[in-house]
């Protein structure tokens, strides 16, 4: 099966986009690999030297919106969600992929994602989704209920830093949904309900045939959900979570928001030291990766004058037919 992974980025990730790529041409060698990238090539970036199959630019894509409009409605967090429809449906539409799968640049890959493959392959599902949770809080300890169970209601209930999204009748009908929400609704706004492109996902299963939702605990292992994993580390420098290959680990938090993950690892888990050892693993690897650079800020963060463009600004140049009607971005 011919199979494109992305991932998308601004320049802040980088390092960790470098080691997504590696873990991952190390164990599917015959997949393709893209970094989408939501920026300007900042001074001292060749691409020619990077690690990266292939680099699309966001400005690249065939967005059905007024540009400007779109780029500066949003957040850098938000723009890089708002962008993944889009970039699925050239890797599907134009590129002609038989699947896509998308990884957040925060993961890494530590097994071949062979589960993955087998639905892809019978049949199981055109849309592939990991839920936040797998396990229920085993007390009433309100940091596990507020930091995981809470949270995902807040957040969605699947991560979306992993989908999969296969080149069929049924996967298309969700990605053509799905990519007219995020350019026009992929905002963080609680009140409003909705976070990025994940609250959409709540809502896809039962809107949609032919979703296929993954909860083998060895995908998607991160801090919300590691009270119901064992990580592992095998003589022969392997990884297991509760005895079975660990497919992908999501460090998320690292190198941006360090503190946050950082207190989930003491909290949740603590009972297993090799869970913090996993970590300072990828800290040794993000660290080989990361350059002291002082690159420009986030291209769509400043007006043609070089000032820093404001959330309330932001909010004021949305299409119109798109904000709350109760104002509650205002």
């Amino acid at each position: 099966m011919k199979i494109a992974v992305f991932t998308s980025i601004t320049a802040a990730y980088l390092p960790n986009a470098r080691l997504l790529a590696a873990s991952l041409v190390k164990h599917h060698p015959d997949w393709d690999f893209y970094l989408l990238f939501n920026d300007r090539t900042p001074p001292d970036i060749r691409w020619e030297d990077e690690p990266f199959q292939h680099v699309v630019f966001a400005d690249w894509l065939r967005i059905d919106r007024p540009w400007y409009r779109f780029a500066y409605g949003y957040s850098v967090v938000e723009f890089c969600t708002a962008t993944k429809g889009t970039m699925a449906q050239y890797l599907l539409r134009t590129l002609n992929y038989e699947a896509v799968i998308y990884l957040d640049p925060d993961i890494y890959v530590f097994s071949p994602l062979l589960e993955v493959v087998d639905i892809l392959n019978t049949g199981a599902g055109e849309v592939i989704l990991t839920p936040h949770l797998t396990d229920p809080e085993d007390n009433d300890d309100p940091e596990g209920i507020w930091s995981h169970e809470i949270a995902a209601l807040k957040h969605g209930v699947y991560n979306l830093g992993f989908f999969s999204i296969k080149n069929g009748a049924l996967g298309l009908r969700f990605l053509d949904w799905w990519e007219r929400r995020l350019l026009d609704y992929s905002h963080i706004n609680f009140t409003y309900g909705t976070f990025t492109d994940q609250k959409w996902a709540n809502i896809a299963p039962y809107l949609f045939d032919g979703i296929k939702v993954l909860c083998d605990r060895s995908y998607n292992v991160a801090t919300w959900n590691i009270k119901g994993r064992r990580i592992e580390r095998n003589e022969d420098s392997t990884w297991t979570v509760n005895a079975r290959p660990l497919r992908f680990y999501h460090f998320s938090g690292f190198g941006n928001d360090f503190a946050w993950a950082k207190r989930e690892l003491k909290l949740f888990a603590q009972q297993n030291d090799q869970t913090a050892e996993l970590w300072r693993y990828y800290e040794t690897l993000y660290k080989s990766q990361r350059r002291d650079v002082d690159w420009p800020p986030w291209v769509w963060s400043v007006d043609a004058f070089g000032r820093i463009i404001e959330e309330n600004m932001r909010k004021s140049i949305m299409r119109p037919d798109v904000v709350d009607p109760f104002r509650t971005f205002l």
